[in-house]
């Protein structure tokens, strides 16, 4: 099979299924979509939620670490 066969295979098949198209149907034929409602959350804490705490005891411990190597100097062990 040549290309030139390949590309009219292609052109004739697109040429086929443009001519076999329908016109897209309107909204109103639409029947009602069904709606379904979320399932409740679970008792507990969120992922968002931990995720946010573990953030902020981060800052908090490196905030603490900070000040504590500042105004007491050596009372940290070198690290390295």
């Amino acid at each position: 099979m040549t290309t030139d066969d390949a590309e009219r295979r292609l052109a004739e098949a697109l040429r086929a299924r443009a001519v076999g198209m329908q016109p897209m149907p309107s909204a109103q034929s639409y029947a009602p979509l069904r709606v379904r409602r979320a399932a409740p959350p679970e008792p507990g804490m969120s992922v968002r939620t931990a995720l946010l705490l573990a953030l902020l005891a981060g800052v908090v411990l490196g905030v603490v670490l900070g000040l504590m190597s500042f105004w007491l100097p050596g009372a940290l062990p070198p690290i390295g």
